[in-house]
């Protein structure tokens, strides 16, 4: 196992690291140069229906440890059975961690970069967490531990941000200075009520050491489990480059999803008045959202209910998403759901990433949890 050290840095009152912004560090986008992908293993029988979702994080693995490491976290109650599922695999290695849940997107350390002529060192942020803003419903006191603990497991130095509640799957970055995030998600009172939004920019840009904030008002429909997270609707593909999700006729009167339309089209008039950190206008990839998919009685009658966890209903809207997706290296997996869109979803994607490999992966099984393979993953940058 390669650990990262990260030497000590005083400041001129000799206080031992200040903020990341003041440090050097900087996370890196998505599509910049990884060293591995970090995957949660479903383990929480409250959540997925675990062998069916464990199919499909295997699939995700499958593609991905052909070309980078992959690095399977697991609850203690299923690493031997993980291990022994990825024993033959090369380049996946299997580390067991006490978790509520394993939506690593959310619950694992965010990473930074620091690089200059004489040094290049990784550390990582990590925030409060308070079960996406639903504390007294969802159990997540050992979930907070997670950043720390992959932290110490990989040798890196935290910047611990714990008095400030936001996940991963909130915001994603360009690696320049430019993030993008939903007023929905982190604008909501369960989350930082008592801050306003400079305040909540000002802990962005000194953590992940970005100078321009988009803000687009809102995140996929029936996203309600994260309240908007921008993952499921927005993301950087590369500098000055973003994926929306777009329903089927959105703009026209042809358009039957009015619900995720009225989503699209605003997050659509933030982005094209605004500019990067450069003072330049975006590029826009339009991905196709996914026609209205709901839980269906069968899947509900197998899926446990569990104290802690989210209740799932029957006939309730699904918050697909293809956006959703993992970008590595070499390979770009895309969640596919047997449907309608899947097919031009692929084929977009790939035109946005020509020297990548695009694979869809059936994810519904994961859908049902709440969130979809990128939720699952969190990417460690190269140094």
């Amino acid at each position: 196992m390669v650990r990262y050290t990260l030497k000590k840095k005083y400041n001129a009152r000799n206080e031992i690291y200040t903020t990341p912004q003041k440090d050097g560090c900087r996370m890196q986008a998505e599509f910049e140069t990884q060293s591995a992908t970090w995957l949660g293993w479903p383990s929480n029988n409250g959540t997925f229906r675990i062998s069916q979702a464990q199919r499909t994080i295997e699939n995700v693995v499958k593609h991905i440890c052909k070309y980078q490491k992959v690095y399977i976290v697991t609850n203690p109650s299923t690493w031997s059975s993980a291990e022994r599922i990825f024993k033959s695999y090369n380049n996946v290695f299997v580390t067991e961690l006490l978790t509520n849940d394993l939506w690593l997107r959310d619950i694992a350390p965010t990473f930074l970069i620091s690089e200059n002529k004489k040094s290049k060192f990784m550390s990582a942020v990590s925030w409060k967490f308070n079960g996406w803003g639903k504390p007294q419903t969802i159990e997540h006191d050992k979930d907070q531990l997670v950043a720390l603990k992959i932290s110490n497991f990989l040798g890196i130095h935290l910047y611990n941000k714990n008095d400030f509640v936001c996940e991963g799957g909130s915001y994603s970055v360009d690696g320049q200075g430019t993030l993008i995030t939903t007023e929905e998600c982190l604008l909501n009172p369960n989350r930082n009520s008592k801050l306003s939004k400079n305040e909540i920019e000002d802990v962005l840009r000194k953590y992940l050491n970005v100078k321009k904030i988009i803000w687009i008002p809102y995140g996929a429909t029936e996203d309600e489990d994260t309240d908007g997270h921008v993952d499921n609707m927005c993301v950087f593909v590369g500098v000055g480059k973003l994926m929306l999700s777009w329903p089927k006729g959105c703009g026209t009167l042809d358009c039957e999803d009015k619900d995720q339309e009225k989503r699209s089209l605003a997050a659509m008039t933030a982005i094209e008045n605004s500019t990067d950190v450069n003072g330049k206008p975006f590029k826009v990839y339009k991905i196709p959202h996914p026609p209205v998919l709901k839980y269906t009685q069968a899947e509900i009658n197998t899926l446990p209910k569990m104290k802690g966890s989210y209740v799932r209903k029957a006939g309730t809207r699904m918050a697909a998403s293809h956006v959703n997706m993992i970008i590595t290296n070499k390979i770009v997996v895309v969640p596919t759901f047997n449907c309608e869109s899947d097919k031009e979803a692929v084929k977009i994607v790939s035109e946005i990433f020509p020297d990548r490999k695009v694979v869809g992966v059936y994810a519904r099984e994961i859908l049902l949890g709440g969130g979809n393979i990128h939720c699952m993953s969190q990417q460690e940058p190269c140094i």
